[in-house]
């Protein structure tokens, strides 16, 4: 469709075809007058929503609203996700963005998400908190067969900062940080540190 100039030219429209339905590349095959750029237009827009997105939802109602589990109000240091391996382990926060980062045996792995190279991690991990994956997701299989448990669904980055003493309560999906330590860990990190960590 490129060729025929049906679609952009490279390199601004790189990927379009990834942005049509296949319902809408038959309509252009069959008819020469069906618009392919105006149809890529809202997709792009679609896809470039979902790009930006920090979390992905565990459970969405078929009205769209995004469905969480129930927390009590007035719960300082409480962050909610999805129970993703059943267990309660408490330790330091050890946040990693890659599978060579090191940790420490008892502390908890943090991560965005994670992929079979970092498999070697769980073995010491006391429990793992993850950002993106259900209960099929590569962190949720490794930590129920390390016996670990497991929380997704939470803003990691913004949350939780390595050192934090934390609960990982992996059959509520709760993690709460410890108020004793958070007060005097606060007091050790700059306000830009503090962003998203006091709330």
């Amino acid at each position: 469709m490129t060729p025929l100039g049906r679609l952009g030219p490279p390199p601004q429209a790189e990927g379009d075809v990834f942005h049509v339905s296949v319902q809408q590349l038959d309509a252009a095959i069959k008819e020469s007058s069906f618009d392919l750029r105006a149809a890529v237009t809202p997709n792009r827009a679609t896809y470039a929503r979902a790009k930006s997105a920090k979390s992905c939802p565990m459970l969405i109602d078929s009205r769209g609203r995004i469905l969480k589990p129930n927390l009590v109000e007035g719960e300082p240091g409480a962050l909610v996700g999805a129970a993703i391996s059943p267990g309660v382990a408490s330790g330091r926060v050890r946040v990693c963005t890659c599978s060579t980062d090191p940790i420490a045996p008892g502390e908890v792995l943090v991560a965005i998400v994670t992929d079979p190279a970092w498999t070697p991690m769980f073995a010491g991990a006391s429990a793992v908190v993850l950002q993106i994956g259900g209960a099929l997701q590569h962190g949720a299989l490794c930590a129920r067969e390390y016996g670990k448990p497991a929380v997704s669904g939470i803003d990691v980055m913004a949350s939780l900062k390595t050192g934090m003493q934390v609960t990982v309560d992996g059959n509520t999906g709760i993690v709460r940080i410890d108020e004793s330590l958070r007060r005097s860990f606060s007091r050790r990190l700059s306000d830009r540190d503090l962003q998203g960590v006091e709330a």
